[in-house]
């Protein structure tokens, strides 16, 4: 079993409390991490125990004898993510810890901090060498989303990040790659013979990619009014998941295969059509500027430029204060021809992958109604994740954790996707013009059946 040294920059932060140290205890209680030291650092003057009290009410049945070890090998180090010297009075700490706990040296640096810091703390480890790879003893450095603001702000953090450090070593998160579900989409598709020929334009319809929510800002008000659904949703969570959908075969489900497959998807996509809305009251939210003009709803119409999916509309949905909470892919087959002499199918068969709540997958096919000559009814093959007894579903930060300590990239972001994303969005922004009000609980703003009908769309409940 892995023997590491945990690094938290940034750990006074929400996500170290609510992810990733919960993440850390999930591991130690399910004996996937031997030998350990948690070290956090971040500004404040605090106590471990402080943070640890904090992040403990995030943790679902707490053993006691878990904790203890947890909190005996946690410690915390005042710190400036600007100042050299307190990397080297770090490097000093690491090395007496790892001593002292009989730690070969595999350090995971997790930077839970904000994208403005990145550049300024990847220089200073690089400079003073505690991340430095020295024989079998490997370093890590796991960076949190958003990866930028834009293009120009992605490229900066990708080469500051590449001047130093090999590309083997950057693990960037996007949380949902590390859903269940979203993890589920290659499996799905590469070892289902049933699906994977049908997986084209010629069976193909449409693709449909929701993601509802039904919550607010929750006090993100000055993170969000800068970003926007577009760059908060669309241009991470949104497109990969599209990309998995979309990828061709890789030569394995390896890391470098899949991440090779997403890329020459998210180059080549081509955005349509697009409509925007904003939330009634999104202006009076606290931290928000009275004259926002930052979209809340977005829906995007997208085309992928190859052969498999010429033809084929992508449709991507994403809003907040919507009527539901929703995170789902539908796959439409195309019609067949139907050979009934009544009663012929209205609809056609879908494939839903649902990634949130309620997750699983279902088939949609046709079967006859009992008893009734020629008339058909949709009949659904579900598959329901928490159905299957004793199986305990990980959090998406335990198994992007685990895998990095595995040292498998398959769930990470590489350098070109993130800039291929912020090309998407770009592409985006320069359509981007009126944005339409809707109420708080609705679907999203009236035109939005405007939308639909321009594209003879229905979106899938």
């Amino acid at each position: 079993m892995p023997e590491i040294t945990f690094i938290i920059l940034g750990v006074t932060g929400d996500l170290a409390k609510r992810k990733i140290i919960p993440a850390i205890y999930k591991l130690i209680e399910e004996n996937k991490i031997e030998k350990f030291a948690l070290v956090g650092a971040a500004r404040r003057e605090l106590e471990m125990k402080e943070i640890l009290k904090e992040a403990r009410e995030f943790i679902k049945d707490v053993k006691e004898n878990i904790w203890q070890r947890l909190e005996n090998n946690a410690y915390y180090q005042q710190f400036d993510f600007y100042d050299c010297q307190h990397y080297r009075k770090l490097g000093k700490i690491l090395r007496n810890l790892e001593s002292k706990h009989q730690l070969p040296g595999h350090r995971l640096f997790y930077l839970a901090t904000l994208p403005d810091h990145f550049n300024a703390i990847t220089l200073n480890l690089a400079k003073t060498g505690i991340a430095k790879e020295q024989g079998k003893k490997w370093s890590r450095l796991v960076y949190e989303k958003p990866f930028g603001h834009d293009l120009p702000s992605a490229r900066k953090i990708n080469r500051g990040i590449a001047r130093v450090f090999n590309e083997n070593q950057v693990y960037r998160i996007d949380h949902y790659l590390g859903k269940e579900l979203v993890g589920n989409i290659a499996i799905l598709r590469f070892t289902n013979r049933v699906l994977e020929p049908l997986w084209d334009s010629s069976n193909i319809q449409s693709v449909q990619i929701h993601f509802r929510e039904k919550i607010g800002l929750e006090g993100r008000g000055n993170f969000y009014d800068k970003y926007g659904a577009l760059k908060d949703v669309v241009q991470n969570h949104m497109l990969q998941m599209l990309a998995l959908t979309a990828m061709e075969a890789p030569q394995k489900l390896t890391g470098k295969f899949i991440r090779d497959e997403k890329a020459k998807v998210l180059k080549v996509i081509k955005v349509k059509d697009l409509l925007l809305g904003q939330y009634s009251g999104y202006q009076k939210e606290k931290d928000v500027d009275s004259n926002s003009s930052t979209e809340t709803f977005a829906a995007v119409k997208l085309s992928i430029n190859n052969k498999r999916w010429k033809n084929v509309p992508f449709y991507l949905i994403t809003g907040k204060n919507l009527d539901k909470k929703e995170v789902k892919i539908d796959i439409k087959f195309k019609s067949v021809h139907c050979l009934l002499s009544a009663s012929c199918p209205s609809d056609t068969n879908y494939l839903t992958i649902r990634v949130q709540p309620d997750e699983g997958f279902s088939l949609e096919l046709f079967a006859k109604v009992p008893g009734k000559a020629n008339a058909v009814m949709p009949a659904k093959m579900n598959y329901c994740h928490e159905c299957i007894r004793d199986l305990r579903s990980p959090e998406a930060y335990e198994i992007l954790l685990e895998d990095v300590i595995k040292g498998d990239q398959s769930l990470f972001v590489r350098s070109d996707e993130i800039e291929y994303q912020w090309k998407v969005i770009k592409q985006i922004l320069r359509k981007k013009n009126q944005i339409y009000e809707y109420n708080i609980g609705s679907a999203g703003p009236q035109e939005l059946s405007l939308f639909e009908k321009k594209h003879h769309l229905r979106w899938r409940l």
